[in-house]
């Protein structure tokens, strides 16, 4: 220990010195304290979880107070070494060097010995040992301490030492020096009486010291001590053991000794031929990439649960399952675990492949699986019945610590029999199944792989390219972990096909084929390798499911979103909520769906390869009615009939019966759904109209325009509108056309491209005309005069509203006709100055709008009320109507109205002392209008500016602003 530097030892009573000095820790609550800290060193602590740790349940109110004290109290006795404990957000960390704590002293020592061992250099583990177990000193670990995580840590060394005592003695009678393994284990017995392995080795030692009188006495006692207190027979083992000495005497001198240790089951069955030591790892993927924190939990598990599960104080599984969709790398990961574990389990690794999902279409049984596992531990015989053979897997591998890796597992109910009884090994299963029945009846641990993050599916690439290989084609390397769905299996197939194709091969080139979706599955294999084929390995899964599941299966692969909700599968589905339920279920189950937050996931993959299979089974009306279902239930939904929006012709939603659609408590909860629905609608509108749902593309346009005019999405609102007018115009249906046009106008003007809104507007009045309806024909004008006001031709605008306004009164709903023309005029007229004639036409506007129920025109007019109230000098009646507009908004999740009454505040509290809220208000409104991608974002930039050069900002007219 070097002097000057903090060691801690706690196989023994708690000690912390610095050089040849003791600290003193002070009482036995604040040293429990310190014993938490120091052999979790490095990590923090949370305060919650030291107060377990220290008062365990009964933990009084005072406990947190106390532990304040109790740190404190430790950081006076640590002072001078720096500041070896410090605080984090929710707890502490004690810093130590990686020498410092002795039993991270004895971890490395003990596995040194086993590398040492595995070379075949018994003696120098035997020294590796020794020096390891010199660091126990008299008296129980943590002795005296306070707590469970005391009383634990205590346990834990105890088993630990023994565990070292018992590879030394193997190690000793592997040198022929049973004498001496045969005193130390003898030295151990009192401690632990029951223990089998312990009397087998003992055993065998005095066995092979000579002393055979004295190793059947020992039998003899052990069989005795069980029978009396335990009510049970020695292990198989021990009968075999027993059997074999037997055997040997009877042979008479000259005879060779057996195996000290020979893994069997009852003696009637089966005997041993020797000592195995089973190396049965697969070969892994080459270099390991990734999954840091999922390596993490499974060899946390298995560490953590080795030690408990020797003495069975660990409640904890000693299971892990590995699960996760075909192709993501399980099997590789569970590999590399078991070989980074190697160490910590001595007595070998054994491998099944259970071939749960493959090509072969049949999963192994559970007896061929039992009988390779015994014969991969030494069973000469195996029984022929399954009870038997569970028992004898069970009863070698009870005493021993082994890694025992069940890949591509079918079934819980294929599993249960292959699992060791009890004792020290550790199992990980893997599957494309949760193995739910794993989890619940044995507490399994589930360990959920999914596809690589964007920068582990580059390292594998610059990995399998070459780093100059990728730097050269940065993009394309990007683009290509996409289009592969940054699934493993894929990038792995799509390195393999650049590399042989030759050194002068791009990776743009493999990705323009990959672009091509009816096509990328095909790409997505190697010629002649099932077991290197996409499709292949989803088919696999595809092929375990049940007619309904497989049904479902196909036919969300439709649904080309990010997300799966509920109701809408149940809508694609035809069926009701509870049934989709189930399906998603069990597609989650295979892992062909992942559950996200509010709802499931399809990896781009599954869904290719479950739309491909849609193609193949049904029809294009099939596939075009399950769409069209899904879209009724949209169009449903975004119906104004619960009171969330503005008014909508009564045809836009004439679409007769359908799923049930949502139902929303107001406006906001309204554009909070479209906001998260985003990603889902999209696509889906795209794929809808390419297989012809035009009916319900061009309504469902419309109806999420409520949602764009306050979200402030200019650009993709343009988008939406132009997928709906081009489907409007295949149905042949003119007052569609009109409305799409309507409010395409809107949306050009609010992204800043005035003649397409002029043109596209004028297109609209040509097509009204035929239809006689002075609504439609009142709002295209309106909508023309925003353009127009926008491109500063004012008196184009007033005569334009004028029109507008004329035609509004006779309009089947004037009032929500009447407030987007007075909205305009109150516009134009604040613009020109005529402040006075434009709060006459904005009371009037305002009142209107808040008869047709629309909170979008209500906050519009309420900000260029402001601004017209601002322009009179009024400024108390401006600001009482930027807060109003503010209030609207909130309720109804307008975050684009919202920012411009933020920065008709700014504007006003601009003079004087009011710079600073100026400055603040300014700045809200910058980021709302960054966030939306908004025009007026200049105009905002341009002021704050202007209050950084300390003049007064330019212009008072209203910001650009369109409906």
């Amino acid at each position: 220990m070097e002097n000057g530097h903090l060691q801690v030892e706690t196989l023994g009573p708690l000690r912390a010195r610095v050089g040849g000095r003791e600290l003193s820790l002070g009482a036995p609550k604040q040293r429990a304290v310190f014993a938490v800290l120091a052999l979790r060193a490095d990590s923090s602590v949370t305060r919650d979880d030291l107060i377990d740790q220290v008062w365990g349940e009964s933990a009084p109110a005072t406990a947190a107070g106390s532990l304040h004290t109790y740190v404190s109290g430790l950081r006076r006795a640590l002072a001078g070494l720096g500041e070896p404990l410090t605080s984090s957000g929710s707890g502490y960390m004690l810093h130590l060097a990686p020498a410092a704590l002795d039993t991270a002293v004895v971890e490395r020592l003990s596995t040194r010995a086993r590398l040492l061992r595995a070379r075949r250099d018994q003696a120098g583990a035997v020294d590796a040992l020794d020096e390891a177990l010199g660091h126990w000193r008299p008296g129980s670990a943590l002795g005296g301490l306070p707590g469970p995580f005391a009383a634990e840590h205590s346990a834990w060394a105890d088993d630990l030492r023994l565990r070292l005592v018992l590879e030394r003695a193997e190690l000793l009678l592997e040198l022929g020096r049973p004498t001496v393994a045969a005193d130390q284990l003898r030295a151990r017995l009192p401690d632990h009486p029951y223990h089998e392995h312990l009397r087998a080795l003992l055993v065998t030692a005095l066995h092979r010291s000579g002393r055979t009188a004295d190793a059947l006495n020992q039998y003899h006692s052990l069989r005795t001590l069980l029978s009396d207190d335990l009510g049970i027979d020695p292990s198989a083992e021990l009968q075999a053991l027993y059997t074999s000495i037997l055997t040997e005497n009877s042979r008479g001198p000259g005879s060779t000794t057996p195996p000290y240790l020979v893994p069997t089951g009852p003696v009637t069955h089966a005997v041993v031929a020797g000592p195995v030591r089973p190396a049965q790892l697969p070969h892994g993927v080459g270099v390991f990439v990734g999954r840091r924190a999922a390596v993490q939990e499974v060899t946390d598990a298995a560490r953590s649960e080795s030690a408990e599960s020797v003495t069975g104080r660990g409640t904890g599984p000693r299971i892990v399952m590995i699960v996760g969709v075909g192709g993501v790398g399980k099997t590789a990961l569970a590999a590399h675990c078991v070989e980074r574990l190697a160490p910590d389990y001595p007595d070998g690794q054994v491998y099944v492949n259970l071939h749960g999902f493959g090509p072969r279409g049949r999963a192994s049984s559970t007896d061929d699986a039992l009988h390779h596992l015994l014969t991969s531990v030494g069973a000469a015989v195996i029984p022929a019945d399954r009870e038997d053979r569970v028992s004898l897997w069970r009863s070698i591998v009870r005493d021993r610590r082994m890694l025992v890796l069940l890949d591509n597992a079918e079934s819980a109910q294929q599993v249960e029999d292959l699992l060791p009884g009890g004792g020290s090994s550790f199992t990980l299963v893997t599957s494309r199944n949760r193995l739910s029945g794993l989890a619940v009846r044995y507490s399994a641990r589930r360990v959920t792989v999914s596809p690589f993050t964007p920068e582990e599916s580059q390292d594998l690439l610059r990995r399998a390219f070459g780093g100059a290989r990728v730097g050269a084609e940065p993009a394309a390397a990007r683009r290509l972990a996409d289009l592969c769905g940054h699934l493993p299996l894929a990038l792995r197939i799509a390195s393999e096909r650049v590399t042989s194709a030759g050194p002068w091969s791009r990776i743009t080139d493999l990705v323009a084929e990959l672009e091509d979706v009816r096509r990328r599955l095909d790409t997505l294999q190697l010629p002649e390798d099932e077991l290197s084929s996409v499709r292949g390995i989803l088919s696999w899964s595809y092929a375990g499911l049940g007619p309904e599941t497989a049904r479902a299966f196909r036919t969300l692969g439709l649904l080309p979103g990010r997300a799966i909700r509920l109701q809408t599968a149940a809508a694609l589905l035809d069926v009701t909520p509870a049934a989709a339920a189930a399906a998603l279920g069990s597609l989650a189950a295979q892992h062909l769906v992942e559950a996200v937050a509010g709802g499931y996931r399809m990896h781009d993959l599954t869904r290719i390869y479950a739309e491909e299979l849609s193609r193949g089974v049904g029809t294009p009306a099939s596939r075009r009615a399950a769409l069209e279902r899904v879209l009724r239930w949209y169009v449903g939904t975004l119906t104004p009939d619960h009171g969330c929006a503005d008014g909508v012709p009564p045809f836009v939603a004439d679409l007769g019966t359908g799923p049930e659609p949502l139902r929303f408590a107001d406006r906001k909860a309204l554009v909070d759904w479209c906001a998260r629905e985003r990603d889902n609608v999209d696509p889906l509108l795209l794929t809808a109209q390419r297989l012809g749902c035009h009916e319900q593309v061009w309504r469902l346009a419309y109806l999420l325009s409520d949602y764009f005019s306050v979200a402030g999405q200019a650009v993709e609102w343009v988008d939406t509108l132009r997928i709906g007018l081009r489907s409007a115009e295949m149905t042949g249906n003119q007052r569609a056309q009109v409305l799409l046009l309507d409010r395409l106008g809107t949306a050009e003007t609010r992204s800043g491209r005035y003649g397409q809104a002029v043109q596209g507007l004028e297109r609209g009045l040509r097509l009204a005309d035929s239809l006689g309806d002075p609504g439609l024909r009142a709002g295209l004008l309106s909508t023309l005069a925003s353009a127009l006001r926008e491109t500063k031709d004012h008196q184009a605008a007033l005569d334009h509203a004028r029109q507008a306004l004329e035609l509004a009164h006779r309009a089947a709903e004037p009032a929500a006709s009447e407030a987007g023309c007075l909205a305009v005029l109150c516009a134009v007229h604040a613009e020109l100055g005529e402040f006075e004639e434009s709060l006459r036409h904005g009371l009037g506007g305002l009142r209107a709008a808040r008869r047709a129920g629309d909170p979008r025109l209500e906050a519009d007019i309420l900000i260029t009320l402001g601004v017209a109230e601002q322009g009179l000098a009024h400024d108390e009646g401006a600001l009482g109507r930027f807060r109003q507009a503010l209030s609207v908004c909130e309720a109804g999740g307008d975050r684009y109205h919202e920012a411009l009454a933020l920065f008709g505040l700014a504007r006003l509290h601009r003079d004087g002392s009011r710079r600073r809220p100026a400055r603040g208000l300014a700045t809200r409104a910058m980021v709302r209008l960054k966030e939306l991608n908004a025009g007026e974002l200049v105009e905002v930039r341009k002021f704050l500016r202007a209050l950084d050069a300390d003049r007064p900002a330019a212009g008072a007219a209203p910001l650009r602003r369109a409906g």
